[in-house]
């Protein structure tokens, strides 16, 4: 018989420490570490520091050095070879933070639950990192929703929620996330959360999150698709899964119940319905081999015509997305309920020019920019002249904000080998961070990495994805 694996005390206990680590460094010495927070008639928000409650602060103790950790069978459920895939691990109890679901309801079958209240108590026998109100770390003094206003850190610090299974002896095919997120609200607050999974970035799985509206606070079972570029993260046998904003002051405070991973599914979903659609650009002329895909799950090329299907989409809050190179991408964003037959029209804009007023916006939004005007004929790592204006942008940006430090990320789509692939993107960044140093700039703070193939941020299966892949990334790191 298999055993199940669980969580050490030491893995526990480190990922919590990490996580008010990172909140304590990040910390503006303006505000005190412990306010109350009120909401005023004007809808601004004002804080004044209180005196520290021993309770609170043996209660925070408590639950940072937690000496042992052992889920229940309701927080961790393991299979091989079950129903659903031939690996699947839950983590998290299924009980809607701890509200209940109403009678009949199915969480897996894409509704919103009902409105609940807030806040609510951690309960200490709930899996690490769920059933818990967090609030972005970069929250300092924005206005703020009542999760956030009503609430204090360290309580509210975000977790890292891990999960622990055997080293799958399989090939992998296929991995589907299931989360059960609930008041996740960027359009809202301003937020931009970041995907980690062992600390490496997903940044397209960043938009689905971004896209979520909960107000409610209402929660809905997102399925978000991972990359074969990213399968790699899942064959250790142990996941960590971060969800955060780093950056951004917003007052936005969300919740997991549950996350569930399944590795190879055995069938299609029961739950799904069907998506159709048709792009255009700003004329209304249709536009062809247009990227198309729902949460990652699945995906098409538009036809001659504009026009794309997608069928048996797991239901939940869905995400549809339309990537085009040279053009802004646009989405749609709705709930797809079961057996439902979903008809959207998306307008893609020509892109805007990467100038520096772009790069800063994106910069200073999500701690990121993706460059495609910085070009390279193929096997080369010299700019192409007409990468000059683009350059020039960038260059422009690093001299009016001389205190930051940023990485250079060449990255290339799948075609060749890895390894080829890899010091050829080294070498383009090298290459852009050499033409940088030649315009009076002091680019010895900076760095340039090269990360091949294992980054993208699109599938490789088609020509479209391939050049959404091949692109320079800008990061703040400092």
């Amino acid at each position: 018989m298999r055993k199940f694996l669980f969580l050490t005390p030491i893995f526990v206990c480190s990922l919590l420490l990490f996580s008010c680590k990172n909140d304590k460094e990040n910390s503006n010495d303006e505000l005190p570490e412990e306010v109350t927070i009120t909401e005023n008639s004007d809808g601004s928000v004002s804080a004044e520091e209180i005196e520290p409650d021993p309770e609170i602060d043996e209660a925070v103790e408590d639950s940072i050095h937690i000496k042992e950790f052992i889920p229940s069978p309701d927080q961790y459920f393991y299979a091989l070879e079950g129903e659903k895939a031939a690996v699947q691990v839950r983590v998290g109890d299924v009980d809607n933070l701890g509200f209940g679901f109403e009678e009949g309801f199915d969480p897996f079958c894409g509704k919103n639950t009902k409105v609940h209240s807030y806040p609510w108590e951690v309960d200490s026998t709930d899996y690490p990192g769920t059933d818990r109100i967090m609030v972005v770390s970069a929250y300092r003094r924005a206005r703020s929703d009542g999760y956030t206003s009503r609430t204090l850190r360290a309580h509210t610090d975000p977790v890292a929620i891990a999960m622990k299974y055997e080293v799958p002896s399989i090939e992998i095919q296929k991995i589907v996330l299931q989360l059960m997120l609930d008041d996740f609200q960027a359009p809202v607050w301003g937020s931009s959360f970041q995907f980690y999974i062992n600390e490496k970035r997903l940044i397209y799985v960043e938009p689905i999150i971004n896209n979520l509206n909960q107000t409610g606070p209402t929660g809905k079972l997102v399925q978000v698709g991972i990359l074969p570029e990213d399968f790699h993260l899942f064959e250790t046998g142990e996941i960590t899964i971060s969800i955060d904003d780093p950056v951004n002051d917003a007052g936005d405070g969300f919740a997991i119940d549950f996350i569930q991973m399944l590795i190879n599914p055995k069938q299609e979903y029961v739950c799904h319905g069907t998506i159709t659609g048709v792009v255009y650009d700003e004329q209304n002329n249709p536009l062809t081999n247009v990227l198309v895909s729902a949460n990652g799950l699945k995906d098409a090329l538009t036809g001659s015509d504009g026009t794309f299907e997608l069928l048996e989409v797991p239901v939940g809050m869905i995400s549809v997305f339309a990537n085009k190179k040279d053009y802004q991408p646009a989405s749609e964003n709705f709930e797809l309920k079961r057996e439902e037959k979903k008809e959207v029209t998306l307008i893609l804009k020509q892109k805007e020019a990467e100038d520096e007023s772009y790069l800063s916006e994106e910069l200073n939004e999500k701690g990121f920019v993706n460059l495609y005007g910085i070009l390279f004929d193929s096997g080369k790592d010299i700019p192409k002249a007409e990468s000059e204006s683009v350059l020039n942008e960038l260059a422009n940006y690093l001299r009016n904000n001389e205190n930051i430090q940023i990485e250079i990320i060449g990255h290339t789509d799948s075609e060749g080998d890895d390894g080829y692939n890899r010091d050829l993107s080294q070498r383009r960044a090298a290459s852009v961070k050499n033409w940088l140093s030649k315009q009076d700039l002091d680019t010895s703070p900076h760095i340039a990495i090269g990360k091949g193939e294992s980054s993208p941020v699109a599938s490789n299966d088609t020509e479209a994805g391939k050049a959404l892949n091949r692109r320079v990334e800008v990061r703040i790191i400092r």
